[in-house]
């Protein structure tokens, strides 16, 4: 029993050979974690060349983890994992569904999402009755990543390490730890600074030329759709979803390399046999920081999506309720394209005047109809085209705080962010909260109607709808699209020349 005792006492004091074991535990958190930090860059200074920078702590699961990239390198030639979350990317110009296969866009799906909780419970159950939420954003041009909290983080882990492997040396005069550590830290950054990562997150290019509104969302049967208007040289997130990046040749070479490296290091540290708790306690603090990381949410801007809301409609929520149906569902479609025929005239004067990049000063316009900003019914616009007007459901508690923008300084990643109420429309159930996103954004409303009302396509349905008064809204949108979206176009076109629009 004291020969158990004395070696139990031994093993707690040094445990060495629980090191080597260690080091291959949570190799798919470390991908994970890289996946997440990759992306910021830094030139070398004098030259052309630029390396990635990525703050992943020295932690437990590395060794193993080399061998995971080596597999890859060989095998598929692919460093960054399949998107942890499923959804899809629907082109609202035809309605063309992609699958989303890449990490950053699942991730923004994810984290939006958590921030943005659905409550789908019914209100005798104290819930809101929530059955769909839409947020819609204008999409800023790509630029580079910010830095958030997560990514400091990062930074100050890897100093808490360093001081605490210098500790043995300077307590003991010991320094086998802390060169131990710096290797392992080596071949963390050599691992991060492969050019391969940044090309896989985010592709070349995937940039977009032109306006184009495309939704993001999981599909039916799910709670949320981000709906994304364009703007030249930002992420064309069709292609960013289907994105097949060319491996890099030196990638395979260098990971046979690293994992040749990462076991000598891992044979290494198990021939350690004192001062070991240092490098246990260094491995776990990395391993906190590669978990934080991995699973966290983080702000849009971190992942390069620079987005501001659209302010006439930023967000618009679908409720369970009782509405009241029409009797019939025949319309005059001759009348409702008759009621269209000043924005007809205002888009149609020149074809030219869509584009936003060309100069506006000498040109005379005629002015737009008052009711195509505001979508309001006492400015003009057609009853079946005017829009709900929020209804907030709860106050804020100071002035300060609902006015304030929602910035990457204001961002929790560990709290739902709270949306301004005063900007929140309220419709009846899933194909409410559809129509007034056809209303504010044309076309997209109609791309999302056979996604989350099966039929199929860019187009009406009659059998599909449920509901006169959302046949006939259905048939009106169909046969006025064009019209609509040139008009929206051409809004927002001078909007950007005459306004500043409200970060996220």
């Amino acid at each position: 029993m004291s020969t158990s005792v004395q070696d139990l006492g031994r093993q707690w004091a040094n445990p060495g050979d629980i090191l080597s074991i260690l080091l291959l535990i949570g190799s798919d958190i470390v991908q994970a974690a890289i996946t997440q930090l990759v992306g910021y860059r830094l030139r070398i200074p004098g030259t052309k060349t630029h390396i990635s920078i990525a703050p992943v702590a020295f932690s437990f699961g590395w060794a193993t983890y080399s061998f995971t990239n080596l597999l890859a390198a060989v095998g598929s030639m692919k460093l960054i994992p399949e998107t942890d979350c499923s959804s899809i990317v629907v082109n609202c110009s035809n309605g063309f569904v992609r699958h989303n296969r890449s990490w950053v866009l699942g991730r923004l799906l994810r984290d939006h999402e958590i921030h943005h909780p659905v409550d789908p419970r019914p209100i005798s159950e104290g819930g809101r009755a929530e059955s769909i939420r839409i947020d819609i954003f204008h999409l800023k041009p790509a630029s580079t990543p910010h830095c958030d909290f997560v990514w400091w983080l990062g930074w100050a882990t890897l100093f808490i390490q360093l001081i605490i492997v210098m500790l043995p040396g300077i307590l003991y005069d010991d320094w086998t730890i802390l060169v131990v550590a710096l290797a392992g830290i080596t071949l963390v950054a050599i691992t991060c600074s492969l050019p391969q990562w940044i090309e896989e997150k985010w592709g070349t290019p995937c940039f977009s030329n032109h306006d184009k509104v495309k939704c993001l969302t999981r599909g039916n049967g799910h709670l949320h759709i981000m709906a994304f208007i364009s703007s030249y040289g930002s992420w064309d997130l069709e292609r960013l979803a289907t994105h097949m990046p060319v491996p890099r040749t030196e990638t395979r070479w260098i990971s046979l390399i690293l994992s040749i490296l990462w076991v000598c290091l891992l044979i290494s540290i198990s021939g350690l046999k004192q001062h070991t708790w240092f490098l246990i306690a260094t491995g776990g603090l990395g391993m906190l920081q590669n978990v934080l990381a991995a699973g966290i949410s983080r702000h849009p801007a971190a992942s390069n999506f620079h987005l501001t809301r659209f302010s006439q409609a930023p967000t618009i929520i679908g409720r369970r309720e009782c509405y009241k149906d029409d009797p019939s569902s025949d319309v005059n479609l001759e009348e409702d394209i008759q009621g269209l025929s000043a924005v007809r005239s205002w888009v149609s004067e020149s074809a030219d005047r869509l584009d936003c990049r060309s100069p506006t000063g000498n040109r005379e316009q005629a002015p737009m109809p008052s009711w195509v900003s505001s979508m309001a019914e006492e400015d003009g616009a057609p009853e079946w085209l005017a829009t709900l007007k929020p209804a907030p459901t709860e106050k804020a508690k100071d002035a300060e705080s609902k006015s304030a923008p929602f910035s990457l300084s204001t961002w929790n990643p560990f709290m739902p962010h709270k949306s301004r109420q005063d900007k929140i429309i309220y419709a009846s159930g899933v194909q409410g909260a559809l129509v007034e996103l056809e209303k504010w954004v044309p076309k997209a409303g109609l791309s999302m109607l056979p996604i989350f009302f099966p039929g199929g396509g860019l187009q009406y349905h009659d059998d599909d709808i449920r509901g006169n008064k959302f046949k006939k809204f259905w048939k009106r949108a169909y046969h006025t699209r064009t019209i609509r979206t040139k008009a929206e176009e051409k809004r927002r076109c001078e909007e950007r020349e005459t306004s500043v629009l409200l970060d996220v």
